[in-house]
């Protein structure tokens, strides 16, 4: 929970900062892909990085300039060691392409570590296409050629989606405040309907193996 009210306490959402703790438990190494990254994303802080690690970014603005949509990676076939893909898909109209075109430059036995959002609100960079449940991520993973999947719900219950859309309105010291009444009463709801939590996911966390 420290590193919860630590996060929050930054301007983080609870989204992100949920999302940024689960990467705790996640390490990268070797040549490192980071597919629309930006610069100096938070999520850097809680991934683990083994010692010979050297992430390369792919993005519009910042690292190696591509297009995401349209233009191939710019690696030979397995090329790379991890890739990161974080927070991108919904940003991506042709995201089938860039998933081949990742699984085309990642290595046998290399993994690809994700994030997308699911219940939060309409956030163009510069546009937002999807929101991809756990079912249609499977089977887009599946049909691309990723033979190990593990996707995971993040979030608590519908007072925690709630809270992530009001936050943004507060002032950060309220954020701290209220939180715990959010989930407290998310507690509650779980305990009397445990499934709940399976119908409000904020986000999915995966990673993939080729």
């Amino acid at each position: 929970m420290n590193g919860l009210f630590k996060e929050i306490s930054r301007g983080k959402s609870l989204l992100r900062t949920l999302m940024n703790l689960e990467l705790k438990n996640h390490s990268i190494s070797g040549k490192v892909l980071d597919v629309g990254g930006g610069v100096g994303p938070s999520y850097y802080r809680f991934l683990t990085k083994e010692p010979n690690t050297k992430v390369v970014t792919l993005d519009l603005e910042g690292g190696t300039k591509i297009d995401l949509e349209t233009d191939r990676l710019p690696y030979n076939d397995s090329a790379i060691d991890n890739i990161l893909l974080v927070n991108i898909m919904e940003h991506i109209y042709n995201y089938d392409f860039l998933l081949m075109e990742i699984y085309r430059v990642l290595k046998g036995g290399g993994k690809v570590i994700g994030f997308v959002p699911f219940m939060i609100n309409y956030h163009p960079d510069p546009h937002d296409y999807f929101r991809f449940s756990q079912e249609a991520l499977k089977k887009i993973f599946i049909q691309v050629g990723f033979k190990d999947i593990n996707i995971k719900a993040i979030g608590r219950g519908p007072m925690s989606v709630n809270y992530n859309n009001v936050m943004i309105f507060l002032p950060r010291i309220m954020r701290i405040i209220i939180l715990p009444f959010y989930f407290i009463v998310d507690k509650i709801l779980l305990k009397l309907r445990p499934k709940m939590n399976e119908r409000y996911p904020l986000g999915y966390f995966f990673e993939l193996r080729k």
